[in-house]
């Protein structure tokens, strides 16, 4: 099959999507599939002459991302060139910014392009943290106390702060409402560091979100094509699972299955492809929780593209049923397929 492997992009995930697609590069070669890598942001090619995934570092990713400046329009000319035109399938393995919210799959949904994940509508209201605990809220599914700041004009003032002080008391989680993998988080437990918080949540997104932060075990849910997998728990090293514990191996250190009660697991799991379905999610995704000390867990967000590295958390659920990893990725590409055909 022929198959066009997107990764990379301009967001802040971009080292991440980059080191995704790399091992789902390799999965799909060695699956015996013909295969283009592009990324996304630039519409370059991410493979070497000798049609080696592209090796690179932090630094060359940032460097990358900030000269890449087409977005969409290149990614657009590369989909109308004649070497794509008889792609079969388009894997995306972008996380973050146009590659999570939606943008990417209304292209591909434009140019007649089958492609694995979930379609322009789920995508973006997984992205909207807001939304997606509302509709978990109006589901009964708990979540954290939160507000939404929408600030217009890329400005933190006084009336801003003392709003959150009023509404809240300390600790409270302060980040962007529409990034993922914990950049731009923060714990913020006074007054003195929610102003620099709060401008570390700006940088990435004008739209703010405020939590209670509860204390209690980091808990995830992986969902394949409307199956709940074996929970994970993750131990960070440092106090909050954060960019650092996520993606440096040795920071944290996980339990598959978590070791929770049964009946805890499955509300958590039912709740996990209850929101899933609720949003009309496709393919994989991972749904974070939170469990405090009393067994009392809370929905914090769904990740409809979630990582794909040594160290990511979904392969790591369905692996502890037996599903490898290379098993996953063909799992993936013939649900795309068959949706289709459907």
């Amino acid at each position: 099959m022929k198959i066009l492997l997107l990764a990379g992009g301009d967001s802040s995930e971009r080292e991440v999507s980059l080191n995704s697609g790399k091992a789902v590069y390799e999965a799909l070669k060695r699956l015996g599939h013909i295969v283009y890598a592009i990324d996304s942001a630039s519409g370059k090619s991410l493979l070497n002459r000798d049609g080696s995934f592209i090796e690179f570092n932090a630094e060359d990713a940032s460097k990358q991302k900030s000269s890449s400046k087409g977005g969409s329009w290149s990614l657009s000319s590369s989909l109308g060139s004649p070497g794509f035109q008889d792609i079969e399938v388009v894997f995306i393995a972008l996380h973050g910014g146009a590659g999570e919210n939606g943008m990417i799959q209304c292209l591909l949904d434009l140019a007649g392009k089958r492609y694995t994940g979930s379609n322009m509508v789920a995508s973006a209201i997984a992205m909207d943290k807001a939304i997606a605990k509302r509709l978990a809220a109006s589901e009964n599914i708990p979540t954290p106390n939160w507000v939404l700041y929408s600030l217009k004009h890329c400005h933190i003032d006084e009336e801003l702060t003392e709003d959150i002080t009023n509404r809240f008391d300390y600790p409270i989680i302060v980040k962007p409402n529409d990034s993922g993998s914990t950049i731009g988080l923060t714990k913020v437990v006074s007054d003195s560091e929610l102003p620099s918080a709060l401008e570390k949540a700006l940088n990435e997104s004008g739209n703010i979100l405020v939590e209670k932060f509860i204390k209690g075990r980091e808990i995830t849910a992986t969902v394949l094509d409307g199956k709940a997998y074996p929970l994970v728990e993750i131990i960070p090293e440092n106090e909050l699972y954060d960019y650092e514990a996520k993606y440096t191996e040795g920071k944290s250190h996980y339990e598959v299955p978590a070791k929770i009660e049964d009946e805890i697991v499955k509300k958590i799991q039912h709740d996990a492809v209850k929101i899933y379905n609720i949003i009309s999610a496709s393919g994989l995704a991972r749904v974070d929780f939170i469990l405090d000390e009393r067994n009392n867990y809370y929905f914090l967000e769904l990740n409809t593209l979630p990582g794909m590295t040594q160290l990511s958390l979904a392969p790591m659920a369905v692996k502890a049923v037996g599903i490898e990893f290379d098993e996953l990725i063909d799992r993936l590409i013939k649900t795309t397929i068959e949706q289709e055909c459907g």
